[in-house]
């Protein structure tokens, strides 16, 4: 009976597929068979960072009191790119297996700064529980797994958390927008990262103000060092 079922299924599948053929989200083409939300032609053409950044490039994003040990970027976004089309449907377009792909493609190309860097643990940017509850999942969180499909590395959520849920413009002042932060995030059972090394994740940076804050607390709280990576960064 199970099989039967099983065959129904299929052929359900199989026949949405032929009515309503799967297309790519960034060049709306049809997919073929192997690919899977983003054909091989725009996978190829993705907007790139052409090296790994190190974090005195980020410094204008990422204040000198952080001082992260290592920042890894992806994607260079803005907002008429391919990338923007991604993120979008990872975020509201209730696409999540689209960022642990992409983070995984990602990690396996820098896999060997990966593991030099000898991470102890991954913390993603915590979204607030009004927002988890509506989208189901959180962004950061998806891009971590896709991380560590590479490098197993542990996943940890229940330091970083956020306690407001404000909204703050992307295009708010910088100063403006690091003060909103600072209430927004908070840290809890601080045991967990005494003397770690804390890969920080998130889905893009804009100001930088996210990572700022949520970095320091971390160090604050007892972490050792604090490695940033993001799916995608503004570009200049």
């Amino acid at each position: 009976m199970n099989n039967f079922f099983k065959r129904i299924g299929n052929i359900s599948a199989c026949i949405v597929d032929v009515l309503y053929p799967p297309h790519c989200i960034v060049c709306d083409s049809g997919l073929y068979q192997s690919e899977v939300d983003v054909c091989s032609t725009c996978l190829s053409t993705l907007p790139t960072v052409q090296e790994d950044y190190s974090p005195e490039s980020l410094y204008i994003r990422l204040s000198i009191e952080l001082r992260p040990s290592f920042v890894w970027a992806y994607l260079l976004f803005d907002s008429k790119n391919k990338t923007q089309k991604i993120l979008h449907a990872i975020k509201y377009g209730d696409s999540p297996d689209i960022a642990i792909r992409l983070a995984a493609i990602w990690a396996d190309r820098i896999k060997a700064s990966l593991i030099e860097a000898n991470i102890d643990m991954i913390i993603p940017i915590p979204l607030h529980k009004s927002r988890m509850r509506k989208r189901g999942y959180n962004q950061a969180t998806k891009i971590a797994e896709g991380i560590q499909r590479v490098v197993d590395t542990e996943i940890e959520e229940n330091v970083l958390y956020r306690k407001r849920n404000l909204f703050v413009q992307a295009q708010s002042k910088r100063v403006k927008r690091f003060e909103n932060v600072k209430l927004v995030y908070a840290i809890r059972n601080i045991d967990k990262i005494k003397g770690k090394h804390i890969l920080l994740v998130d889905d893009v940076l804009t100001t930088g103000a996210t990572i700022e804050i949520c970095g320091m607390l971390l160090k604050n709280a007892g972490a050792e060092k604090v490695s940033v990576a993001l799916l995608a960064m503004v570009a200049d």
